[in-house]
């Protein structure tokens, strides 16, 4: 009668901890409560942000938010999680058995590919606001969703054709150590790709500093690239120089988390402002923003392009050459007994009548 297969080559994780010592020459920390809690850590940070997401979803008629692109931002998100979600097995946090054993699909197609659908949308985003503040074009049409198309579905090819490839050349399972094996190239080749994103969001983010102060999108991706580059000079570094990371408690641990706070971090510096100011300055924050629309000379572009209107009952009426600046300054003169808080405001009925005078 033969005997059941045994679930593990190994009897207990001591076993398995001894024999990778023995194997790789160097000291092995086993998994164990500090990989809970970076587990913990983790979904606590995706729930805080989650939480403004939902809070934008609420909110989405809310001008400033609506501005923010909040489809694409959801999409940041998701994409966000996903990877987390590939940073646990190939980052040494859980056993590699069973489910978590198929180190292409949680390496290639969950942590890899939406590590490269996040940086993506960053891209798509500088793109749709290059195109309608730089270029006069609506985010809209073949030519808009074109580039995002060649991006996430070059991505896809690389996805298959890395997963058609023979494990020995990109990635692999050795079940002799319930390990996940990657070769050099299929590392060099994926970094330079993200490398390749970056750039392209660089070169964008130049491209955006001449926006004026409603659109001023430049130094959000300023720090964006920042924390970005950062990332991927830690990424790099640690994946060349110390290859066994998994197996180390203080490098997973700082590859975890490093992604989770750059994940989470470049989504609250898109999102968490506007929807603070809706919960706490509501009306105030709309009528300012809206206003430094008008006297950035940015509306046409804003109504046009991004097919959204920005008038409104509360502040905010059209204002086209044809009308006339007394009644312009007259419904500067309705907002000011309106609300006396807006007329403490830097940008105020004084700055925009003067705005109003130079036209």
């Amino acid at each position: 009668m033969a005997l059941p297969r045994k679930s593990t080559l190994f009897d207990t994780p001591e076993e398995r901890i001894t024999e990778l010592e023995k194997r790789f020459g160097m000291s092995i920390d086993p998994i164990g409560s500090m990989d809970t809690m970076v587990i913990a850590l983790g979904c606590v940070l995706f729930a805080i942000t989650g939480a403004f997401i939902a809070a934008a979803w609420v909110k989405h008629s809310y001008r400033p938010i609506r501005a923010k692109n909040l489809p694409l931002t959801t999409v940041l998100y998701v994409s966000g999680i996903l990877w987390f979600i590939g940073d646990l097995p190939m980052n040494g946090h859980v056993l590699l058995k069973g489910a978590f054993s198929q180190c292409k699909f949680w390496n290639i197609w969950v942590r890899v590919l939406f590590c490269f659908i996040y940086t993506s949308v960053l891209s798509i985003r500088c793109y749709a606001l290059d195109r309608v503040f730089n270029q006069n074009k609506p985010t809209r049409g073949l030519a808009y969703y074109l580039p995002s198309i060649v991006f996430i579905g070059g991505y896809i090819i690389y996805s298959i054709v890395t997963t058609a490839l023979p494990g020995w050349m990109t990635i692999g399972y050795a079940e002799t150590l319930e390990l996940c094996s990657t070769t050099e190239v299929y590392v060099i080749v994926t970094l330079c790709l993200l490398w390749f994103n970056w750039a392209i969001i660089i070169v964008m983010m130049i491209r955006l500093r001449n926006i004026q102060s409603t659109f001023n999108e430049f130094y959000e991706f300023l720090f964006i690239c920042f924390f970005g580059i950062a990332a991927m000079v830690k990424t790099t570094t640690v994946h060349f120089t110390h290859p066994k990371y998994p197996l180390v408690i203080g490098y997973r641990i700082a590859e975890t988390l490093g992604d989770v706070l750059i994940i989470n971090g470049i989504i609250l510096i898109i999102m968490a402002y506007p929807v603070v100011m809706s919960l706490v300055r509501n009306k105030e924050y709309e009528r300012e923003w809206l206003l430094r629309l008008r006297t950035d000379g940015l509306q046409d572009m804003y109504e046009a392009n991004l097919n959204l209107r920005a008038e409104g009952p509360v502040l905010y009426a059209r204002m086209n050459g044809s009308v006339a600046n007394q009644h312009e300054k007259n419904v500067v003169g309705e907002c000011r007994r309106e609300s006396k808080y807006f007329d403490m405001q830097d940008f105020g009925p004084d700055r925009y009548e003067q705005a109003v005078d130079r036209e």
